[in-house]
């Protein structure tokens, strides 16, 4: 499955889902939805918000991909 690396990467760059709420004008609520891998989709205008502010250069970055674990 493809997750996000969107919690590692604020906790890095010390964010928190607030202030990218903020600086994106994306709902806290998705925000904190991507940070846990809880959302059932993306859009690609807010990926690319993301990594704007965030100064990501590659998607490689953001989204990774991980085996399905079969107890899920």
């Amino acid at each position: 499955m493809l997750r996000l690396r969107l919690r590692e990467i604020m906790f890095e760059k010390r964010w928190n889902a607030r202030q990218l709420s903020e600086a994106t004008e994306i709902r806290w609520n998705s925000i904190n939805d991507m940070m846990e891998n809880q959302s059932k989709r993306w859009t690609v205008e807010n990926l690319e918000i993301i990594m704007k502010v965030l100064e990501i250069k590659s998607v490689a970055e953001l989204i990774e991909y991980v085996e399905d674990d079969p107890g899920e």
